[in-house]
């Protein structure tokens, strides 16, 4: 009965979007579009399944329905606890932090946001911001309130196919020219610092609250596995989720892992899976969720997958040490 599931595409309107989907999709409304949440069972934008016997279902309600088929034995929360999206970041976002579990369950009522970003397509001149330079809390707050937040914030140069993870206290903003698949937790919670003169309020008091002013990040480095067929490439591990690359030469074939479910995302390329004498095509920026209790499937053609999961942490650690000793 459980089958790979696609689902609908919830698009919104930012400030700070633009009009790139078109060059991916049929499907976009009018408007400064900045984010399409693809895979989500959060309050906000709740995704429908759109082909099958569970076409119009939402993912909420398959996963309340068929709890252990869905989202896996091991997983033992009912909620689906990932969120998949793409960000047209066509003008600079604010900058912003997100909180750890601890802080958001107290103040926002869901969970903390540690989320990983894919780069899909980057001008030659754009950049991140992740982290600040060296400076006390104090320093940071006069520095924003007199607009000179700049001399405080480590920016980082960005090119298509780069990967970053963005842990909870992290401050951070996505730069203009980035387009991006973003795997999170579940959650919408989002405390921004600085917005670059634009009508929107801030929430510093909290930010200052939740900034770990020592955490540092960067472009993540992988460790690839080769093969014939595919390659593949572990990139962010922890125990929120973990987000591995498939590159696809020729085919890969799978089943659902009745521990856990996955979500797979066309970052490159094009191709199509395929199950049970059924097919759906897979083009850049389309995801689908792989059941735990999924049935056999392939997927063919010529693509680079992004692989997102919530993981077993020792089971994951063995298959790397597996590979590296």
């Amino acid at each position: 009965m459980f089958y790979p599931l696609k689902f609908d595409h919830k698009y919104i309107e930012k400030v700070w979007g633009g009009r790139k989907f078109e060059n991916y999709r049929e499907d976009m409304p009018e408007g400064k579009i900045g984010e399409s949440w693809d895979i989500s069972a959060h309050e906000s934008e709740m995704s429908v399944a759109v082909n099958g016997k569970l076409a119009g279902k939402t993912l909420k309600e398959l996963a309340e329905m068929y709890p252990q088929q869905i989202l896996g034995k091991d997983i033992e929360i009912e909620e689906f606890p990932l969120l998949l999206k793409f960000i047209d970041a066509q003008a600079q976002l604010s900058i912003q932090v997100h909180p750890d579990d601890k802080y958001a369950e107290k103040y926002q009522g869901e969970s903390g946001k540690n989320e990983a970003w894919y780069v899909i397509d980057a001008d030659e001149d754009a950049y991140l911001i992740i982290g600040t330079e060296d400076c006390t809390e104090s320093e940071f707050k006069k520095a924003v309130q007199n607009d000179q937040i700049n001399q405080y914030v480590h920016k980082v140069k960005v090119e298509k196919g780069d990967v970053f993870f963005i842990k909870a206290g992290l401050l951070h903003a996505i730069g203009a020219g980035i387009m991006l698949a973003e795997v999170q937790q579940s959650s919408d919670t989002t405390y921004r610092v600085y917005d670059y003169g634009r009508d929107r309020g801030l929430q510093l008091s909290k930010a200052l609250e939740v900034i770990d002013f020592q955490l540092q990040s960067g472009k993540r480095k992988g460790l690839k596995v080769c093969g014939e067929d595919y390659d593949y490439s572990y990139y962010c591990l922890n125990n929120k989720f973990a987000l591995d690359i498939i590159n696809i030469k020729t085919e890969y074939e799978a089943s659902g892992e009745e521990d856990r479910f996955y979500i797979l995302t066309a970052v490159e390329g094009q191709g199509k899976i395929i199950w049970d004498e059924q097919e759906l095509e897979l083009s850049e920026t389309e995801s689908v969720l792989i059941p735990a209790y999924c049935e056999e499937y392939k997927i063919k053609g010529n693509l680079k997958l992004m692989k997102s999961y919530v993981p077993d942490l020792e089971k994951s650690k063995s298959q790397i040490l597996s590979v590296v000793e």
